[in-house]
């Protein structure tokens, strides 16, 4: 019997090039996906809606979006409006709280598209507008190239992945067992084009490696997401090792049964466990492999036909719901109540964001700004820390730095990912910013900008416009049909229109601008007030507001404003990406050749620029100062300039805890400059020592550190830097600060060729509570690293 013909999709999909090869195979992976299902044509070249409909005569059609790589190309797709007999769908590929989802959503209310899938689990977490609509088609396997192979289990704990701050948990797990067992770390190509050459394993090999190892450890980004590295490892026979979360649970992984759920304190009781237990070892791999191939591949994966074959009887009194990621599809009345259910992950960069607008609304302006910057220390380009500090900012009165928070995510949406227009919060705040300014001409041109754009907070700053620039009484833009609003990326608190303004004064003369909002203030009578809330509605306004509505959607209306107003507005972020890049294109041959004159000679430029940060010796330093766990370092010997000094202090800025870092200079000269140029002198406090005869130096360093842990109650600084080079001559056979090296969590030894740190080297190295981590005899004059370890630790090592 013939099997029946599958139905038609086409697949408008991004174009990648010169991309890293498990990049590319990804998109490979989702077209081999869905070709189980139906007949599949990719599209991945500008081309017409309509033209390509007749062409291959599609049953449904999907378009991908929110994809961004700098080598990356969205196919330019005209006519999408056409053929509206044909489902659309959207898909959001990118991760939950990627940059690119302003973009989306752009995309996709020009498209006409109002239902979307995601691989990202937490999506609807990160941009819950859209979530009643917004299915999960979420990662698997191609169980052909992801299985077992019968290689010899040779690799004890394999580490693969990226390792930057979106992976905190991967970063503590990676320092505390490849310090006890045999660990193979593989480097990451990143995710775009490279110029660097580096080994990488890819594809079968990469299949062949996991299925040589024993564990794997793998996670989920900050947001906790399930990634195709939690699915990988298992399909080819090894043990998962992971963070717990409600979307791995949700795939139906379970402690100690088909994988191991660890964190730092408990991943070596469980590797010391399983070594010892092979039988329990094996039975965990065989129930993890089990679990992979039997719910997680790419034949498993038909959420997207599901849609389609139930959205074909679907009536006008139904919907479509999926009660969880992994869950099939079904069809409820509406009647019901019944919406999508939704993974809630509470990663760690949400969660400061939460406690962040807590204090936001609550007026703590300097505490919301320092929870978003931590926000952002895990991904930079997030954008909704960067609309709350701007927020922060405009409270404040500091409209300048509000408004170069309010271009970085517009600039990258216009400029970059060349969406049709911007999120409509995004431009409300770029308006107000400027208004904050006093610059009601530029105001008023961005608000005349992008004018098919409606959102309540775009349409209010609007209004606010024209007030100021009019300098009278305008009636409110009233708006009945909330539908017709653009979807946000940002969710801010719903304010009545009076509630609204009363903020918005606050802003305007915490930057200065009095006369705005005694203007406004003047402005809100009682009759405005209850138009602008929706209390009564003169037939006028309503035949005005229906005019407007109707004019906005002629076609060519929308062309006209496409091709002027937005040209306009477009243009100037393009100019200043352009500005930008010409910036970096014309810096980068000068800083190369400052970087050889640092090769040929020594370090001179300031440590952010110089080639020193990638030292092997001041890179170690940086690291160590941005783990968590340090809250408190002390540097005897710093001297500003000076190599170590300045990594230690730059991992101490870039620690989102912000250390408090005690630095003690032989001489108050050496630390003058820094005080002139810290960005953030308040962590870090100097002494200078002012003892004029070498012999009572000692005596003077040790009474500073006992002044400094009385004075801010310290009982053992976490990290302990000694720079030999400045401190030898003076500390050498004296015997002083024996408490504070051996009872430092980190003691960091630079210049152990001195005579003081040689003392100091030897004795860490016959001190059975601290273990050797590095060490370089060879680079300039010799550094090491010791880490204080319990007698836990080595217990959990042995065997």
């Amino acid at each position: 019997m013939d099997s029946p013909l599958k139905p038609k999709l086409a697949f408008f999909a991004c174009k990648h090039e010169h991309l890293p090869g498990f990049v590319l195979r990804h998109k490979q992976e989702h077209v081999k996906c869905l070709s189980e299902f139906f007949e599949v044509a990719v599209i991945d070249e500008d081309c017409d809606y309509q033209q390509i409909c007749d062409k291959y005569q599609p049953d449904l059609t999907l378009l991908e979006s929110a994809v961004y790589f700098p080598s990356c190309q969205r196919p330019k797709v005209k006519n999408v409006r056409a053929c509206p007999q044909i489902p659309k769908l959207g898909f959001l590929h990118a991760d939950a709280f990627g940059e690119g989802r302003a973009g989306f959503l752009s995309d996709v209310d020009h498209w006409g598209i109002k239902t979307f899938f995601t691989i990202a689990t937490a999506a609807a977490e990160y941009t819950p507008e859209i979530g009643e609509n917004l299915f999960v088609w979420p990662n698997f396997i191609d169980a052909d190239l992801y299985r077992d192979y019968g290689q010899s289990k040779n690799i004890p704990v394999l580490f693969t992945g990226n390792t930057n701050a979106l992976y905190p948990w991967r970063q503590k797990i990676i320092k505390r067992v490849s310090k006890y067992y045999p660990s193979l770390i593989c480097p990451h190509p990143g995710y775009g084009p490279s110029k660097r050459m580096a080994q990488v394993t890819d594809g079968e090999s990469y299949a062949r490696m996991l299925n040589g190892s024993w564990f794997v450890p793998a996670c989920g980004t900050v947001a906790k997401e399930i990634v195709r590295k939690h699915l990988e490892v298992p399909a080819c026979r090894a043990c998962l090792i992971t963070e717990q979360s409600p979307a791995i649970e949700a795939a139906g992984f379970a402690d100690m049964r088909n994988c191991v759920f660890a964190d730092e304190q408990d991943v070596l009781d469980k590797l010391n466990y399983l070594f010892r237990n092979p039988d329990v070892l094996n039975s965990i791999i065989n129930a993890g492999y089990q679990l992979a191939h039997s719910r997680h591949t790419l034949k498993r994966r038909d959420q997207i036909f599901q849609w389609f074959k139930l959205n074909e009887r679907l009536q006008s009194t139904q919907r479509i719901v999926q009660t969880g990621p992994f869950e099939p599809l079904r069809v409820v009345d509406k009647s019901l109540g019944l919406a999508n259910s939704h993974i809630t992950s509470n990663g760690l960069h949400l969660a400061l964001l939460r406690q962040g607008d807590e204090k936001l609304w609550g007026g703590k302006y300097d505490e919301a700004e320092t929870l978003y910057l931590k926000c952002l220390n895990y991904y930079r380009y997030m954008p909704e820390p960067q609309l709350r500090l701007a927020l922060c900012n405009l409270y404040k009165g500091n409209a300048k730095v509000a408004l170069s928070w309010m271009l970085k995510p517009i600039q990258f949406t216009l400029a970059e990912y060349k969406a049709i227009d911007p999120d409509p919060v995004e431009w409300a705040y770029f308006i107000i910013s400027l208004l904050c300014l006093g610059k009601v001409d530029d105001s008023a041109k961005r608000a005349s900008e992008f004018a098919w754009l409606h959102h309540p907070e775009l349409d209010r700053a609007r209004w606010v416009t024209n007030v100021l620039k009019n300098r009278r009484s305008v009636g409110p833009l009233l708006r009945d049909d909330a539908q017709k609003y653009r979807s946000s990326i940002h969710r801010l608190p719903g304010r009545s229109f009076r509630e609204w303004i009363q903020h918005l004064c606050v802003m305007l003369r915490a930057c200065g601008q009095f006369d705005f909002a005694e203007t406004l203030t003047r402005c809100i009578s009682h009759e405005a007030l209850s138009l602008q809330e929706g209390q009564h509605c003169t037939g006028s306004d309503r035949d005005i507001l229906a005019k407007e509505e109707g004019d906005l959607h002629k076609s060519w209306l929308r062309k006209r404003f496409f091709a002027f107003e937005r040209k306009h507005a477009v243009g100037y972020f393009r100019r200043r990406q352009l500005y930008c890049n010409l910036r970096l294109t014309l810096k980068r041959p000068l800083r190369h050749a400052l970087h050889r004159l640092e090769a040929k000679y020594r370090y001179f430029l300031p440590f952010h620029l110089s080639e020193r940060k990638n030292d092997e010796f001041f890179h170690a330093i940086q690291d160590l100062m941005r783990a968590e766990d340090i809250k408190a370092a002390l540097i005897i010997g710093a001297a500003w300039g000076e190599g170590s000094t300045e990594a230690l202090l730059a991992g101490a800025f870039e620690n989102k805890n912000e250390p408090s870092v005690f630095c003690i200079s032989g001489s108050r000269h050496r630390f003058i400059g820094f005080r002139r140029t810290s960005a953030k002198p308040a962590s870090v406090k100097w002494y200078g020592l002012s003892s004029s005869s070498p012999g009572n130096l000692p005596e003077e360093v040790e009474e500073t550190v006992k002044k400094i842990k009385e004075e801010n109650e310290i009982d053992v600084f976490d990290l302990l830097l000694i720079d030999g080079s400045e401190v030898s001559d003076h500390l050498a056979g004296n015997g002083s600060l024996k408490k504070e090296l051996y009872g430092a969590r980190v003691v960091v030894l630079d210049d152990i060729h001195s005579r003081y740190n040689q003392e100091n080297y030897d004795g860490l190295l016959r001190n059975a509570a601290y273990v050797l981590v590095d060490v370089n005899p060879g680079l300039r004059n010799g550094h090491a690293i010791f880490e204080k370890v319990s007698s836990g630790d080595r217990r959990k090592a042995g065997g």
